[in-house]
């Protein structure tokens, strides 16, 4: 649909930007109605129902419940500690490279005798 406008003298980079934006505003407005549809759409479940299903599932397998409990103690347990230890710390230090820094054209630390670049900086890249 841009092609054509080259001949009523618009410069097709700015007509493209406008049809670009039109398009996404289309876009944005469809996924606002979509989010509105489901979420006027959505039914609560009923607590009873919700807790029978946590129930049966406990009758039935009971080590699931033992290890979805051990994992959220554990879990909680962790968050606890990592937020004490941020807290602890305050500013986190940042991550250093250690080793010096090989340049492209020096020898290979492998003792190959190429240049890097032509020995392990082609292996390191391609994995």
């Amino acid at each position: 649909s841009v092609s054509l406008r080259g001949y009523a003298q618009v410069d097709p980079k700015v007509e493209y930007k406008r049809e670009g934006m039109r398009q996404f505003e289309n876009m944005w407005e469809s996924v606002g109605r979509r989010v509105t549809d489901l979420v006027f759409r959505m039914e609560q479940m009923d607590e009873r129902f919700v807790g029978s299903m946590w129930k049966e599932t406990a009758a039935e397998r009971p080590e699931v419940t033992t290890a979805v409990s051990t994992a959220a103690a554990t879990m909680g347990n962790q968050q606890q500690e990592a937020i004490e230890s941020s807290q602890a710390s305050g500013k986190p230090k940042p991550i250093r490279k250690s080793g010096p820094e090989i340049g492209r054209n020096d020898p290979c630390p492998c003792g190959s005798g190429k240049k890097y670049k032509h020995c392990c900086m082609r292996n390191r890249r391609t994995v």
